[in-house]
């Protein structure tokens, strides 16, 4: 039985719509939208927790393309309230939010997380952060950073 122009239309059309759906779902994340505000740089790093006398204070690396997605790392000193100081290395990601709000995450390890929001204007940030752990909220505080080397 041979197959009718019909039936060799509509399967070159499946063929074409299959083709299609497959180069559109192996494309780019879906998160592609262009960013109103570059976070890129080096950035001096200080943060401050509420209620208690400690204090970090080191750099923030940052890394961005074209879209709101940012990522890097955080390398700096804790003093805690009994003066005893720890480094801290944690992985940064987040995104910026409009042309002047920004949230990012700075892993600790793999169970604690100081979550940040704050606000941009020009090479300054500032804001405030949560830590959350397995345990809940543990601590609270504010954050300023000030961009020393854009990239």
């Amino acid at each position: 039985m041979r197959p009718t122009i019909r039936a060799l239309r509509v399967a070159r059309m499946i063929g074409v719509t299959v083709s299609a759906m497959a180069v559109v779902a192996c494309g780019a994340p879906t998160d592609t939208t262009l960013a109103q505000l570059s976070v890129r740089g080096t950035w001096s790093y200080v943060s401050n927790e509420t209620g208690r006398a400690t204090a970090s204070v080191g750099t923030l690396s940052l890394e961005q393309d074209s879209t709101v997605r940012f990522s890097g790392t955080l390398d700096a000193n804790e003093t805690d309230d009994r003066g005893l100081i720890h480094r801290l290395l944690a992985v940064v990601s987040g995104r910026t939010i409009d042309a002047s709000l920004v949230d990012f995450d700075v892993v600790l390890d793999p169970s604690v997380t100081r979550r940040h929001t704050g606000n941009a204007h020009g090479d300054s940030l500032t804001g405030n952060w949560v830590e959350v752990s397995s345990t809940g909220i543990d601590a609270s505080g504010t954050f300023r950073a000030h961009r020393v080397r854009a990239q």
